[in-house]
């Protein structure tokens, strides 16, 4: 059964910055952006292990098209993977 997919506020809100700049970059890249987002939450569904644990029980994974790493908790008690972040690997953070 696949895990449900949580976003957090944060993560909420990188997506949107995502789409926009990707949309200031190219008209309806942005869409493009979150289709293939939507499509790499699918796959993390169904195999919630496939990022990498980078600090303390947090995963990341990349996304393959676009230069976002996907900040990510896996709770197996309650089938759910916690997005935490979307943040773009060669971008200022956001906090900065």
């Amino acid at each position: 059964m696949p895990f449900a997919i949580i976003t957090t506020t944060n993560a909420r809100r990188d997506i949107q910055h995502a789409i926009d700049w990707e949309n200031e970059r190219s008209p309806g890249l942005g869409e493009r952006f979150l289709d293939y987002l939507h499509l790499k939450f699918t796959t993390l569904s169904i195999t919630p292990f496939t990022g990498s644990v980078r600090y303390e029980n947090v995963r990341c994974t990349n996304t393959d098209v676009f230069q976002y790493l996907i900040h990510y908790i896996v709770d197996v008690k309650l089938q759910q993977i916690l997005v935490i972040r979307v943040l773009h690997t060669r971008r200022k953070p956001v906090w900065e």
